[in-house]
């Protein structure tokens, strides 16, 4: 098949980009165009038939940083936000984002884009999904907060704008990012582990596994918080068994045929994080 030349659509303002978007439901957002398909050797990007490049916008550039949260605009790069380094955003999401591929590639890949792509939860997904960031989104008429545990694809009409990331001090921080080093494929996932411990209870607990498939249960967690440290056998295994149970559940429920590799990762990172509470 021939390859057709797209509509291509460059903006410089948000409110024009929402007005195509409303125009123009069939374009297709684009920053860094990272996540395109390469061609000719992998010189090339095949970009899809209408799409609309965002990542000029000075809005969607920003990084808010208050005392309770930080706001990243959707089109900020990731090098950008290794810039503020570990002392101004959590050492876990630093080390996330510092995961993601190359320094060049970074250059161009957005937070937003790491967290849009439809098929596959990317390397961002697992700590902003434990530490419950919200994402905001905007349309031509309204704006709209959705949980990251919430969220499954962009609304119709609506551009992500702004990732709103709680800050919050843990006891114990873990990501863990396994499967190739500069491509993403079905075997590629990350896992992120929060724990908040104080005079020896569990007070919180967060665990998020994410890749082809996307795993986070608050009953999961709920079921173990308040527990004395160090944590028994008894209750890890108890733990696990639910956990395997989940696991199962969620690929039905979300439709997905993933490797058994990945499940037998996602028990091992749980069960190796859990007797580090301490």
């Amino acid at each position: 098949m021939d390859y057709v030349k797209p509509d291509t659509f460059f903006v410089s303002n948000l409110t024009d980009a929402l007005q195509q978007l409303k125009n123009i439901p069939s374009l297709t957002v684009l920053a860094g165009c990272t996540s395109c398909i390469k061609s000719l050797n992998g010189t090339k990007i095949r970009l899809p038939p209408a799409a609309l490049f965002i990542r000029h916008i000075e809005e969607l550039q920003t990084v808010d940083k208050k005392e309770r949260f930080i706001g990243f605009g959707a089109a900020v790069s990731l090098n950008r936000i290794l810039e503020l380094g570990k002392k101004r955003i959590p050492d876990f999401l630093y080390d996330a984002v510092s995961s993601v591929a190359s320094h060049n590639i970074r250059n161009l890949a957005t937070i937003g884009g790491n967290i849009c792509k439809a098929d596959h939860k990317m390397s961002l997904y697992a700590p902003l999904l434990a530490m419950d960031a919200r994402l905001e989104f905007k349309s031509i008429t309204e704006t709209v907060q959705i949980p990251m545990s919430k969220f499954s694809e962009v609304p119709q009409g609506f551009l992500l704008t702004k990732v709103l990331i709680p800050m919050q001090d843990w006891s114990v921080t873990a990501f863990n990012r396994l499967g190739p080093s500069y491509e993403i494929n079905h075997l590629s996932v990350s896992f992120t582990f929060l724990a908040d411990t104080t005079k020896g209870i569990l007070g919180d607990m967060r665990a998020a596994f994410c890749g082809p498939v996307s795993i986070r249960s608050h009953e999961l967690e709920n079921s173990i918080i308040g527990s004395r440290l160090p944590l028994n056998e008894r209750d890890i295994e108890n733990l696990l068994s639910s956990a395997s149970r989940l696991y199962d559940d969620e690929l039905i429920r979300q439709n997905k045929d993933c490797a058994p590799l990945l499940k037998n990762q996602y028990m091992n990172l749980l069960q190796y994080s859990l007797k580090t509470l301490m």
